[in-house]
């Protein structure tokens, strides 16, 4: 199976810088990652999976780039300040990350952010799952780019699940 990388970083690639640094938390195999190196930053992984990263290492030798792994635990983070032009984060969430995302960003920075929401008040775990509109106050001064929340349709490995998106750009400097 072909993995590809996560569809709201390819509709809004056009906003990415060409050159720069790039963090993928929660990286897994890497797949995002890869793509912004061949997109041309220079890139961060980070993932508590020293199997994923392994495997994400091997695939960028495969495909000619270089990215930069690291086991992390993103549930006590730390990134320096004002270090990274772009973060994603897909499929993840880790409450305490995100205002450290929000310093580690340069003014101007890029963040894109795509994680599941909770679908009803009964979710198995609310910790593991966003409220409707808490991405969105999360980043608050940011330029917001596209904010979404909707349902994914199932799919082979999953049923209907619920989802926000965000794309935003941090206040540059005045």
């Amino acid at each position: 199976m072909q993995l590809e990388p996560r569809q709201l970083l390819t509709s809004f690639i056009h906003l990415v810088p060409k050159k720069g640094r790039a963090l993928e938390a929660a990286c897994g195999v890497g797949v995002n990652a890869i793509y912004l190196a061949q997109h041309g930053l220079r890139v961060f992984g980070l993932d508590i999976s020293e199997y994923a990263l392994k495997l994400a290492m091997e695939k960028a030798k495969n495909d000619g780039c270089a990215i930069e792994l690291a086991v992390v635990d993103l549930s006590k983070p730390w990134l320096p300040a004002q270090f990274f032009d772009v973060i994603t984060n897909f499929h993840f969430l880790e409450r305490a990350a995100i205002p450290v995302f929000r310093q580690a960003l340069k003014p101007g920075g890029l963040i894109l952010f795509e994680t599941f929401a909770a679908a009803s008040i009964a979710q198995a775990n609310p910790s593991y799952y966003l409220e409707p509109g808490e991405l969105k106050l999360s980043f608050q001064g940011f330029e917001i780019i596209h904010s979404a929340e909707g349902v994914v349709q199932p799919g082979r490995s999953h049923g209907e699940r619920r989802i926000s998106q965000l794309v935003a750009r941090k206040p540059a400097l005045s």
